[in-house]
C-alpha cells in the first residue's frame, strides 16, 4: 500500500504544471511576463496579421484610385499582314475589337492579294474635369482605409485583452493547484499520524478509513486542478498564436504581491476602439453614397494624339483599276503619312446611368443606415459593460479585503481542531471539516485577488483604455 501511494505520489507532482514547464525536454520553454505575452501575440496572431494585410491592400487601392488623376497616354504600334478589301458605310467595334475598313475599292469586288502595312500613335486623355467625380472616389477609398485601420487596432485590442485575460486565468490557476498541493500535503500527514495512532490503540479504525478517503478527496481535487491548469496554459498559448511544443513559466511577483491602484472609474468610453470601428464603418458608406452620386456626373476631357501608317498598297492604280502592291515587308511597313495630329475637347455622358446610380446610391443609403444601427447597437452594449465593469471591480475589490479574514480563521479553525483531536479532545470528522474549511478558503483568497485584476481588464476593455490595467503592471 505504502509503495502504491508513493508511486501515485510521484506522479502528481510530476503532473505538476509547474513541473512540467521546468522538465519537459521535448518542449521549449519560455518565461514571459504580461507585456512580453502581448508583445508577442501582436507578432504573432493569424487575425492580427490578417487585419494588418487587409489594412496594406486598402493603402494600395487608395493609391490605385488616387492615378485616376492622371491623364491616359496611350501608346500604340502594330505590323499586319492582310488583304485590303473594303466598302463604304457605317462601321461599329465589336466589344472593342475592329478590323480595318478603309481602303481602296476593286473593280471586280474582291482581291486575294495581301501586303504588309504598320500604324503607331501616341494619344493622350486627360479628364481635367469631372464634377468631383475623382475627388469622391479617391474620399471613399480614403474613408475604407480608416475603416481598416481601426479594424486593425480594434483586433489588436481584443486579442491583447483576451491575452491579459487568459494570462490572469493561468495564474489563478496555477495558483489553485498549489492550494489543492497543499491540502493533499496537509491530509497526507494527517493520514499518517492517524495510521500510527490506530496502530497502537489511541485512536479507533474508523479514523484511519475516514482519512483514506479525505486523502483519495484531497488527491482528485489535485489532479482536477493540475488538468484546469494545464488546459488554460493550452489556452493561453492558442491566444498568443504560439506552437503546442512551447510551454511558458509566468511571472507571478505583481500578481501575488499586491492589488491593483485605485483609478477613476468613469463613463468615458469614445476612444473604445469597437465604437471607433464601427464608427468608421458608418463613415466609409457615407463616403461611397458621394461617390456613386457623383458618378452620374459628364466628364470633360483634352485630347491630343499624333499616329504615323505605312502601306504596301500603292496610290496608283494598274490598266485593270487595280492599286499597285508591294508585298514586301519593307515596303510595307515603313511609315508614308506621318507626324499626323489632332488635338482637342471631348465629353461624354451616359444619361441612362442615372437610372442605375439613382439605385444604386438608394440601395447604398440602406447599407449606411445598418452600419449606423450596428454602431448604436454596439454603443449600448459598451455603456453596460462599464457599469457593470465598475460594479464587478467594486465587489472585487472587497472580496479581495474580506479573503484574506476568511483565510486567517480557517486556518486558526484547522489549527484548534488539529490541537484538540490530538489531545483527544474532539473527533475525526471534526477534523476534517476544518480542512475543507482552509481548502475552500485557500482557493477563495486566490481567486479573490486574481478576480481584483480581472475586473480591471473588464473596465479596460469597456472603456477601451488598456493602459489602465497596463499602468498596473509596473
Amino acid at each position: 500500500m505504502k509503495k502504491r501511494v508513493a508511486v501515485l505520489l510521484s506522479v502528481l507532482i510530476y503532473c505538476s504544471p509547474s513541473v512540467l514547464m521546468a522538465q519537459t525536454k521535448s518542449d521549449s520553454l519560455q518565461t514571459i511576463d504580461l507585456k512580453t505575452a502581448l508583445k508577442i501575440t501582436l507578432e504573432n496572431y493569424p487575425s492580427i496579421r490578417l487585419k494588418r494585410a487587409e489594412t496594406e491592400a486598402a493603402k494600395f487601392d487608395l493609391r490605385a484610385t488616387q492615378t485616376n488623376y492622371i491623364p491616359n497616354f496611350i501608346v500604340q504600334g502594330q505590323m499586319l499582314d492582310g488583304t485590303s478589301n473594303q466598302v463604304r458605310g457605317p462601321f461599329f467595334p465589336n466589344e472593342g475589337m475592329a478590323i480595318p475598313v478603309s481602303g481602296g475599292i476593286k473593280p471586280n469586288g474582291y482581291s486575294a492579294t495581301s501586303t504588309w502595312t504598320s500604324y503607331a500613335t501616341g494619344f493622350v486623355n486627360w479628364k481635367v474635369f469631372n464634377f468631383g467625380k475623382f475627388k469622391s472616389a479617391v474620399d471613399a477609398s480614403r474613408a475604407n482605409l480608416v475603416a481598416m485601420q481601426t479594424d486593425y487596432q480594434n483586433e489588436i485590442f481584443q486579442q491583447q485583452i483576451k491575452v491579459s485575460d487568459a494570462y490572469l486565468l493561468t495564474l489563478m490557476a496555477n495558483d489553485m493547484v498549489r492550494s489543492q498541493q497543499a491540502n493533499l500535503t496537509r491530509v497526507g500527514a494527517l493520514r499518517d499520524v492517524t495510521k500510527a495512532y490506530t496502530k497502537s490503540g489511541l485512536k479507533p479504525g474508523v479514523d484511519s478509513s475516514l482519512v483514506q478517503a479525505e486523502y483519495s478527496k484531497a488527491t482528485l481535487q489535485y489532479l482536477e486542478a493540475v488538468r484546469l491548469a494545464s488546459e488554460q496554459q493550452v489556452y493561453l498559448k492558442e491566444l498568443m498564436g504560439f506552437k503546442s511544443d512551447v510551454s511558458l513559466l509566468l511571472y507571478t511577483t505583481i500578481y501575488t504581491s499586491q492589488q491593483p491602484q485605485a483609478f477613476d472609474a468613469t463613463n468615458e468610453y469614445s476612444k473604445n476602439p469597437r465604437l471607433l470601428f464601427y464608427k468608421s464603418v458608418v463613415d466609409a458608406n457615407e463616403a461611397k453614397i458621394k461617390s456613386i452620386r457623383r458618378s452620374e456626373y459628364p466628364s470633360i476631357s483634352l485630347i491630343a494624339g499624333s499616329w504615323a501608317r505605312g502601306s504596301g498598297i500603292g496610290d496608283k492604280q494598274n490598266a485593270n483599276g487595280d492599286f499597285m502592291y508591294d508585298k514586301s515587308f519593307s515596303g510595307g511597313v515603313g511609315f508614308r503619312p506621318y507626324l499626323d495630329w489632332l488635338v482637342g475637347v471631348s465629353t461624354i455622358w451616359n444619361v441612362t446611368t442615372l437610372f442605375k446610380t439613382g439605385n444604386e446610391a438608394k440601395a447604398q443609403r440602406q447599407i449606411t443606415t445598418m452600419a449606423q444601427e450596428r454602431y448604436n447597437e454596439e454603443t449600448l452594449r459598451v455603456e453596460s459593460e462599464v457599469e457593470r465593469a465598475r460594479l464587478r471591480y467594486a465587489a472585487a475589490l472587497e472580496a479581495a479585503r474580506q479573503a484574506p479574514v476568511q483565510l486567517r480563521a480557517a486556518q486558526d479553525a484547522y489549527q484548534q481542531a488539529a490541537a484538540r483531536y490530538n489531545a483527544g479532545l474532539s473527533t475525526i470528522m471534526e477534523l476534517t471539516q476544518t480542512f475543507a474549511l482552509l481548502n475552500r478558503a485557500e482557493v477563495d483568497a486566490g481567486f479573490a485577488r486574481g478576480n481584483v485584476w480581472r475586473a480591471v481588464i473588464l473596465y479596460a476593455a469597456a472603456t477601451g483604455n488598456l493602459d489602465v490595467f497596463i499602468g498596473n503592471l509596473n
